[in-house]
């Protein structure tokens, strides 16, 4: 399936948001409790993507003019892969890091980091990249586990 990508645009913030809630409260529930996604997204809000818009970090994946998924990346950094969980398995998630890691490799030579949810870790692995530790994050009240990777 060919999907579109393109650069995030401040028109979008409302429906990353909206995706990413959704994605997080759907694909990642069978890994993490209740209380910790609602703490993790507990204070996201629509204007708290567009910094990252603002500096071109953030690419969407579109389907028929439809936002299914999107990615953020620096060099060197996979910051995000978030999919519809209506569109999972369906190669968005592949679009998003195919894309995701050409942008990381721009301008950097060394490993390639991403910070995994416990559940994208395989994903993650299918891609090249090999644990390094395993850590929390704060979110708002809680921790919230994660997998360090990185891939050469």
């Amino acid at each position: 399936m060919a999907f579109a990508i393109r650069a995030a645009t401040p028109e979008d913030a409302a429906r990353l948001h909206q995706l990413h809630t959704t994605s997080v409260r759907r694909i990642c529930a069978p890994h993490y409790a209740p209380e910790v996604i609602d703490g993790w997204l507990a204070n996201r809000v629509p204007e708290g993507y567009l910094p990252p818009i603002e500096r071109g970090d953030i690419f969407v994946v579109e389907d028929g003019g439809r936002i299914v998924g999107f990615g953020e990346a620096t060099p060197g950094v996979v910051v995000a892969c978030y999919v519809d969980p209506a569109m999972v398995r369906r190669g968005v998630g592949s679009a998003i890091m195919e894309h995701a890691l050409v942008i990381a490799r721009r301008g950097h030579d060394g490993p390639i980091r991403v910070e995994a949810t416990l559940n994208a870790a395989p994903f993650y692995a299918r891609f090249g990249f090999g644990e390094l530790a395993r850590a929390t994050l704060r979110r708002g009240e809680v921790d919230v586990p994660y997998v360090l990777m990185a891939r050469p």
